[in-house]
């Protein structure tokens, strides 16, 4: 039995006639005939009485025409469900973040996704930076933020760097530094810095180390923390000084203030977003196209916009 096999009966049945559905379905009565007869075999029991050149519906046939409508109309949603999402115009991305602080960052970008795709759902997940590849690859996420560096060395990804970040010291407001007008690499590299705990990702870490490097920051002493909001704490306290993202500011702790050294002017980092190089879907490319567009597009990355998708 087939989804054509149940068409022809549902028509026959509404129409209590095989020549008026093999008119509506565009086929033979012969075929309409032949299908329900096949139809009647596989089942086990009538579906029409059939009499001189009528047809009524049998008893089973009234019972078996309810049920199998709802079937073929199930069938019909699901298949126009699946065209709009492999058109882009219906379906769900999930999303991953490192950490909410990040999330809150790409807010407007996310709004931008949401206004241009209203139908689309976007499912933002904050996963551990540790985590995040793990996540990408077994598909609890169909792609994720991070820094460029990490996913390089991932050969199933693609990734587009969609943002480049100028990096602030963020210091508590009650600290000798906070009032400095302009704070020296001598002062910065006398501090103690907080991050987060390198086996929390090693390449993450191993990036901010090479950008610290090649700006001659070298902090005093490192105080290593579990999660970014475990560093922002010891920051207010006045236990550290930490290096966070300009799009991040707005969302830390309101007790801390924020320091755009000239010292640290060559301090930027580049944020991307990144999926598997098998997953073809439209809807990422619009989420793709929404970043971009919210921090400058830029036309070498070939992302279409929105309304090519």
């Amino acid at each position: 039995m087939d989804i054509k096999g149940m068409r022809y009966f549902i028509s026959a049945a509404e129409n209590l006639s095989f020549t008026k559905a093999a008119l509506e379905q565009k086929v033979t009565q012969t075929a309409i005939s032949l299908s329900i007869s096949k139809m009647e075999e596989e089942l086990g029991f009538q579906l029409f009485s059939r009499k001189n050149r009528s047809v009524q519906l049998t008893e089973a046939g009234r019972d078996f025409y309810e049920h199998i409508d709802y079937v073929v109309k199930k069938y019909e949603e699901a298949v126009e469900h699946g065209l709009k999402t492999s058109t882009g115009k219906s379906g769900e991305i999930r999303l991953g973040v490192p950490d909410c602080i990040m999330g809150m960052s790409l807010i407007p970008s996310f709004r931008i996704f949401q206004s241009s795709y209203p139908q689309l759902n976007l499912k933002v997940l904050i996963v551990p930076p540790h985590k995040i590849m793990q996540a990408i690859t077994t598909r609890e996420i169909d792609a994720a933020i991070g820094f460029p560096y990490e996913f390089e060395s991932n050969t199933t990804l693609e990734h587009r760097i969609f943002r480049n970040d100028k990096l602030l010291v963020a210091l508590a407001q009650n600290h000798p530094l906070a009032k400095s007008s302009d704070l020296n690499l001598e002062q910065l590299n006398a501090q103690t810095v907080t991050v987060v705990h390198p086996q929390k990702s090693p390449l993450i870490h191993q990036y901010m180390c090479n950008i610290w490097a090649k700006a001659g920051f070298a902090p005093n002493k490192v105080i290593h923390a579990a999660t970014l909001d475990d560093a922002i704490i010891e920051v207010a306290i006045g236990n550290a000084i930490m290096l966070i993202t300009e799009h991040s500011k707005s969302f830390c702790n309101s007790s801390l203030t924020f320091h755009n050294p000239r010292a640290l002017d060559a301090l930027h980092v580049e944020i991307a977003v990144a999926w598997n190089k098998n997953l073809n879907n439209p809807i990422l490319k619009g989420l793709v196209w929404a970043l971009v567009e919210e921090f400058q597009y830029s036309p070498e990355l070939s992302v279409p916009k929105h309304d090519a998708i």
